[in-house]
């Protein structure tokens, strides 16, 4: 048995690492949603511990929306800036790597939580189910790490809440109080809110739904006998959720405090709801991701047959043996698949519905997200059900047919995502360089002094160099155009280049696009287009090309951009910097005057002299502005006022984290 465990476990390992072999065997993973960064990009983290990120706002600064997940991305650079591993490291292990640890751990976790008694290649089939099935691979393949790592816990996460709420049914129902009993039930209730806390950080929409389905199970698991209601929602729900709001202080604090809304206004239109239901009923509860295999955005397969087999199986455990666990996972995976089909029939209109009422239910203008509860469903599903047929055709056949139907069903998993056994996928699964002609300009753009900012047009590309005293801007949503053509056409008007030079545009750069990801014209890389701007660009009288960096295209502007501080009339004015929230800057001006700060308006933008605060004022380009009324040389501080609540809410985070562990450990420690 030991032997054939350890055949089990190395035949695992083996297919996991050929799945995702370009992530450990490439130079570099680039594809998909996941950012390169040049090493001189990695020499200033702070920019990720910021309330206001420079990189926001199509390059002119903004709040950051995704606080705690830019903070964990800030901790692994911190890491490497300040021990001075390589980033390939530090990113492949902390970004690809842990994704697939915590998915295997966590899944067989969740399966020895449900089914106890399960053998070891019962475990393992789960979690190959649950890190290979289609969603993940398209989740990964386009670079989404974040949602991943989420997705990878979300097991564990719901295990931890399954084993909490079995406890204390337990208790009530049996009606005997240990005085240990309170102590165990506060750590798992603890632990479970830990567990919540770090899925929360990866991302709040995926531990949203989590916490959805440990409530569907909460409630499932009432009893009529039960007396303390009270103390089953107080253990189960209100502990561990307050514990992971609490943690993430840091960013609720300031959205409590300012009463705004973490959803963009943008996100919330129903109507995007009904253009991004990509997948029907049929792909949701065969798990098959509409986007499979080509995971192009926009573009739905029709569904294959093959996968309709996978449903069978799943649901076929449960014709052997009823259990009151599995029946849970089976009626998760059917409303999992109705919600995975958005707006799309059939009763789309109750979907809808949900999205436009039920609070936090716009955060999924994706509904896809809704995958995840399938997948937890079919991973335990298929292992039961797989096991329960063997065990049936044991008792019934000779040995050698239960083998072959294993043996069998490996060979159908396997095939199922075919694509991927053969290299097939793009995106992080395929082997790409970084083009010199990236690194020349990289190299070019460094070591150029000052300040200034990078107009692409009409997108930046993904090998871009960004600083934060060297930020990209793209056209298409600085000047409000779709077309090209109407890009040019605008940068030929002589208001276009004094608003340019108001935002500090030095250089203007069509894009090399080697991967084809910019210039498309029905999902075919167009060179035409690319040709067509380029020779549009050499005709704008303000613009002069610098031919020095092969099929980039790189045009310096004639005119002199303004610095990230400038004054309207004539003076002299020098500024440091200790972090993006924060500046010291000294003027010698002969007259009263405004000063503009050439990043996007904020009214939390302040700034202090003395004992007086002056507050930020829009510009007619969407800039800050503060009245200087006072002539001379003086030195005064610019600071975003709402880092401050952030501030506040680190110290409260951390004290929670303390008192957490030490309630945890104090009972080991006794």
């Amino acid at each position: 048995m030991r032997k054939r465990n350890i055949f089990y476990l190395t035949f695992f390992l083996g297919f996991i690492f050929f799945i995702f072999r370009n992530w450990f065997l490439s130079p570099q993973i680039i594809g998909g949603d996941w950012p390169y960064l040049f090493p001189e990009m990695l020499r200033d983290p702070s920019i990720y511990f910021s309330s206001w990120n420079p990189g926001q706002g199509n390059g002119l600064g903004g709040i950051n929306p995704v606080y705690s997940l830019s903070m964990f991305f800030g901790f692994t650079v911190f890491l490497a800036h300040t021990f001075n591993i390589p980033w390939v490291f530090i990113y492949k292990f902390f970004w690809f790597a842990l994704p697939l640890l915590f998915g295997i751990f966590s899944s067989i976790y969740l399966v020895k939580t449900i089914l106890p008694q399960s053998s070891l290649w019962q475990k393992l089939l789960s979690s190959s189910i649950f890190i290979t099935n289609t969603y993940f691979l398209m989740v990964v393949g386009g670079g989404q790490m974040g949602v991943a790592l989420a997705y990878s816990i979300a097991p564990l996460v719901l295990a931890s809440f399954m084993r909490l709420i079995g406890n204390l049914v337990s208790i009530q129902l049996n009606l005997k109080f240990h005085p240990d009993s309170i102590g165990t039930n506060l750590n798992l209730s603890l632990l479970g809110g830990l567990a919540l806390a770090i899925q929360v950080m990866f991302d709040p929409r995926i531990a949203y739904l989590t916490t959805i389905v440990v409530m569907i199970y909460l409630i499932s698991s009432i009893k009529r006998r039960m007396f303390g209601i009270f103390f089953l929602l107080l253990y189960s729900i209100a502990i561990p959720v307050g514990i992971a709001t609490l943690l993430h202080a840091t960013w609720i604090i300031p959205i409590l405090l300012l009463q705004s809304s973490p959803i963009p206004q943008a996100l919330t239109n129903v109507d995007g709801f009904r253009f991004f239901s990509f997948a029907d009923f049929s792909h949701a509860f065969s798990m098959l991701h509409p986007n499979w295999p080509e995971n192009i955005f926009g573009k739905g397969g029709f569904m294959k047959p093959e996968f309709i087999l996978l449903t069978i199986i799943a649901y076929s455990g449960l014709l052997f043996k009823f259990r009151r666990g599995i029946l849970f996972f089976a009626l998760l995976g059917i409303v999992g698949a109705f919600l995975a089909k958005g707006a799309n029939p059939p009763f789309g209109e109750i979907n809808t519905f949900l999205f436009e009422h039920i609070p936090g239910m716009s955060m999924f203008r994706d509904p896809t997200k809704f995958y995840i509860l399938v997948v937890l469903s079919y991973s335990v599903l298929v292992s039961f059900s797989v096991y329960s047929i063997y065990d049936w055709l044991k008792s019934k056949l000779p040995n050698f047919l239960p083998n072959l139907f294993l043996l069998l069903t490996i060979f159908y998993l396997l095939f199922l995502i075919r694509p991927a056994i053969f290299g097939q996928l793009g995106g992080t699964f395929k082997e790409r360089e970084v083009p010199p002609e990236y690194v020349n300009l990289k190299d070019f753009l460094y070591k150029q002094p000052g300040f200034f900012r990078t107009l692409w047009i009409p997108r930046q590309h993904r090998f871009t160099y960004n600083f934060w005293s060297r930020m990209p801007v793209e056209a298409e949503p600085l000047l409000k155009k779709a077309k090209i053509a109407d890009i040019i056409s605008e940068l030929r008007k002589p208001e276009t280049k004094e608003y340019l030079s108001d935002l500090g545009i030095k250089y203007v750069i069509v894009p090399y696009d080697p991967y084809g990801e910019i210039f498309v014209k029905d999902r075919k890389y167009d060179s035409l287009t690319y040709q067509q701007t380029v020779r549009q660009l050499e005709a704008v009288p303000w613009l002069k090309k610098i031919d020095s960096f092969g099929k980039i295209a790189v045009f310096e502007t004639k005119i002199a951009p303004k610095d990230l501080f400038w004054l309207e009339e004539k003076g002299t004015i020098t500024y440091v910097s200790g972090n993006p929230t924060r500046y010291s800057i000294n003027f010698d001006i002969d007259s009263p005057q405004k000063l503009i700060f050439s990043e996007n308006y904020s009214p939390y933008w302040i700034l202090k002299k003395s004992q007086e605060t002056v507050s930020s004022e829009k510009t007619k380009n969407g800039l800050n502005s503060f009245i200087l009324d006072q002539k001379g040389k003086y030195t005064v501080d610019i600071s975003f006022s709402l880092e401050k609540y952030y501030e506040y809410g680190r110290i409260v985070s951390f004290m929670v984290l303390l008192l957490v562990l030490f309630l945890i450990s104090r009972k080991s420690l006794k």
